[in-house]
C-alpha cells in the first residue's frame, strides 16, 4: 500500500479501500414488530435485547455490543435503527451486523424472542416481531434467511457518476462527532470522511500500522480537496435515562447537511458504505445514519 500522494493516489486508494470494504461482511434485516401497548423506542428496543442476548450467550454479547472478541478498540459490531416510516409497515427497526458468524444465527434470534418475552418499559409489556426480511445491499427486500455480503458490494445510490455529479449529504439522524475532546457542531467535508475511515478500519480490524496511516492520510488528503460548501445544521440534544449508570445523561448532537456541487471524488465508497456503517459515536443516539440526496443544481 505504500506510494507517494504526489502518483495518482486515487487510484490506489479506491483499490486499497475497496478491499478493505471487502472485508466487513453485513448480515442485515427489516424486523416488523407489534407493540400493542408500549410507545417503543428504538434505545428501549435495544436496552432490552441486549440484556437478552447477554443472558443467552454472554460471549456473542461482547462480540456485538462491545466488541471485545475482534481487536476492534470496544466498537460495537451492531446497528440498531428505525426503519424508514411506513405507516403500513410501523413500527419497525433495522438490525444491521458485522463479521458476526453465520454459526450465531439461531443464538441471535433466541434472544430477540427471550427480549419479546421480557418486555418494553415501565410494565415490562411483552412484544413480538411479526416478520423478518433481509436486506439486501441496495435495501431491498431477499427473504428471511441468514444473507451476507460485504460493504464493497454497496453501490452509489444515485443513477449519474459519484465521482462527477452534484449531490447532497444530509443528516437527518442526529450526528455526534468528537474532534479534540469537543462536539463539532460545523462538521466539515474532511471530518465526515475521517469519522467514516476510522469507524470502517475498525469494523475491518485494521489497527493503527503503517497501512492505516498511509490510507487514512490519503483520504485525508482527497476529501480536503474535495470542493464542498458549508455545513447547513442545527443543535439536537437528547436527555436519556441510563440504567447502567442509573442517572440522566445529556447527549449533544447535530443534524444537517453538505453539498457536494462538483460530486464526492474518489471517496464516494466510503459515503456509499456509511449509509450502512454510520459515521458518528455511539449507538442510540448520534450515529450518524447519511443519506445521499441527488441535486441538479446547487446554489
Amino acid at each position: 500500500m505504500k506510494s507517494n500522494l504526489q502518483n495518482d493516489p486515487c487510484s490506489e486508494f479506491e483499490v486499497n479501500l475497496q478491499k478493505l470494504l471487502g472485508t466487513i461482511t453485513v448480515n442485515a434485516w427489516r424486523l416488523y414488530l407489534r407493540t400493542p401497548y408500549t410507545h417503543a423506542t428504538t434505545p428501549m428496543i435495544r436496552g432490552v435485547w441486549g440484556r437478552a442476548l447477554r443472558h443467552v450467550d454472554r460471549a456473542l454479547y461482547d462480540e456485538i455490543f462491545i466488541g471485545s472478541n475482534q481487536q476492534s478498540q470496544n466498537l460495537p459490531r451492531y446497528i440498531l435503527r428505525p426503519a424508514p416510516a411506513d405507516p403500513n409497515t410501523a413500527p419497525a427497526i433495522d438490525l444491521i451486523l458485522f463479521n458476526v458468524d453465520e454459526n450465531c444465527d439461531q443464538t441471535i434470534w433466541k434472544s430477540w424472542e427471550m427480549a419479546s418475552v421480557m418486555g418494553l418499559g415501565k410494565n415490562r409489556e411483552p412484544f413480538r416481531i411479526r416478520r423478518r426480511e433481509c436486506l439486501t445491499s441496495d435495501n431491498s427486500i431477499d427473504g428471511f434467511n441468514w444473507n451476507s455480503w460485504t460493504l464493497s458490494d454497496v453501490q452509489w445510490p444515485l443513477p449519474n457518476p459519484p465521482e462527477s455529479t452534484p449531490c447532497q449529504l444530509r443528516f437527518d439522524v442526529p450526528l455526534r462527532l468528537i474532534k479534540k475532546r469537543s462536539l463539532l457542531r460545523t462538521p466539515e467535508f474532511s471530518d465526515l470522511i475521517t469519522a467514516s475511515f476510522r469507524r470502517i478500519a475498525l469494523l475491518a480490524g485494521l489497527q493503527r500500522s503503517a497501512s492505516y496511516a498511509h490510507l487514512i492520510r490519503t483520504a485525508k488528503f482527497l476529501s480536503s480537496h474535495t470542493e464542498a460548501h458549508p455545513w447547513v445544521g442545527e443543535k439536537c440534544n437528547l436527555v436519556r435515562w441510563s440504567g447502567a449508570q442509573q442517572r440522566e445523561v445529556e447527549l449533544f448532537g447535530v443534524t444537517g447537511s453538505i453539498v457536494l456541487p462538483n460530486g464526492a471524488g474518489a471517496v464516494w465508497p466510503l459515503i456509499s458504505a456509511s449509509q450502512w456503517s454510520h459515521l458518528g459515536k455511539g449507538t442510540v443516539f448520534g450515529m450518524g445514519q447519511i443519506q445521499i440526496m441527488n441535486m441538479s443544481s446547487t446554489k
